[in-house]
């Protein structure tokens, strides 16, 4: 799955995750990206991820929501995180035939804790959903353990390195 935007940097993904899993036949396969100084996500549901016909499931909402605010918060923090307090706000019925753009950001950090933000949007600007959450960052070795099971193909952004580099 080959990616090309002049201002996009992609971010690693996994083979096994929900979202990002490239080999789960279930999952959203998608691809995490920074651009303009945030993290995003295209949603592209199958009907398999709805939970009435062409409605996708408030859980699918949720866990790219989740999934986004989590990098944002691992690229601030330099650790992967885990998510500590997730909220969604259901803003109206998220369409299962339209391809959407999950957009996070994160409103402060510690080396503690780390407060995102989100929301989900469609290509004409109408909203469909917004997220916040505090996440806490793994451990070093923890961090790097999962950075370990990342799949890089070249040209994604090293997030880990600097920890790795110590």
């Amino acid at each position: 799955m080959k990616h090309k935007h002049p201002h996009r940097t992609y971010l690693p993904n996994s083979k096994t995750c929900f979202v990002c899993g490239e080999d789960n036949p279930a999952g959203l396969q998608t691809r995490f990206y920074v651009e303009d100084g945030m993290v995003k996500t295209i949603l592209k549901a199958q009907h398999h991820h709805c939970g009435y016909r062409n409605v996708v499931h408030g859980g699918v909402v949720a866990a790219i929501l989740d999934e986004c605010m989590g990098w944002a918060a691992a690229r601030v923090i330099g650790y992967m995180c885990v998510t500590g307090d997730l909220n969604i706000r259901y803003l109206r019925p998220v369409p299962g035939d339209q391809e959407l753009v999950v957009c996070t950001e994160v409103v402060r950090s510690s080396k503690r804790m780390v407060h995102a933000k989100g929301n989900l949007v469609g290509h004409d600007g109408t909203e469909y959903a917004r997220g916040e959450g505090r996440f806490l960052p793994l451990s070093a070795e923890e961090t790097l353990n999962v950075d370990d099971n990342l799949l890089y193909r070249g040209g994604e952004e090293r997030v880990f390195d600097p920890l790795r580099n110590q």
